[in-house]
Order: structure tokens, then C-alpha cells, then sequence
């Protein structure tokens, strides 16, 4: 979840990591409300999957915290996950991934 800066002309400008990143309007979901679950993340494009931790394996997903918005691995499919940074645990939206 990135704030929105601006928009106009059919695209948005977001503020990433600092940095301001214009993109297409349709391209982007607009939330009203902060979502009270961990969302799901497949690393595609930029995002090409890493090695994890243990050994060879590769990650081809990671979780994003609802509250501090912190980008986490994960094992298996959780139902829930405590976040490393500010330690809040939530559920998991497995219902859709990014």
C-alpha cells in the first residue's frame, strides 16, 4: 500500500519508498480502508524470486504487513502471521494475491 500523491489525466503518482512512481489509473487498486489482513505478493517482473533463508530455496512470494506495511517471507500457507518488525500478528488474505 503506497499513499497516492497525486492524479490527474487518467494516472496516479504514488510515493515509493521515497520516490514518487507515476502509473496508469486502471492499473491501480484504490483502498478506502486499510486492510486488517496480511496481503500476498507474487514476485514477478522486478520482483523476480530470491533465494530464501534455508538453503536453495526460491521465494516466489512474500507477505506485506497491514499495519506497518513491511515486506516479509513466509513458509508453507499460514493462516496467520506475527510481523518481524512491529510484531503485530493478523491473518492471511489468501483470497487474492498482488
Amino acid at each position: 500500500m503506497y499513499p497516492i500523491v497525486e492524479e490527474a489525466d487518467g494516472h496516479v503518482v504514488v510515493e515509493v519508498r521515497q520516490q514518487r512512481v507515476r502509473l496508469p489509473r486502471g492499473d491501480v487498486t484504490i483502498r478506502t480502508e486499510v486492510p486488517d489482513h496480511w496481503s500476498i505478493v507474487a514476485r514477478t517482473g522486478v520482483l523476480r524470486p530470491t533465494l530464501g533463508g534455508r538453503g536453495s530455496d526460491v521465494l516466489t512470494t512474500y507477505a506485506v504487513c497491514p499495519l506497518c506495511h513491511y515486506r516479509q517471507d513466509f513458509a508453507d500457507k499460514p493462516g496467520s502471521l506475527k510481523c518481524v518488525r512491529c510484531g503485530a500478528s493478523s491473518p492471511v488474505d489468501w483470497s487474492e494475491t498482488c
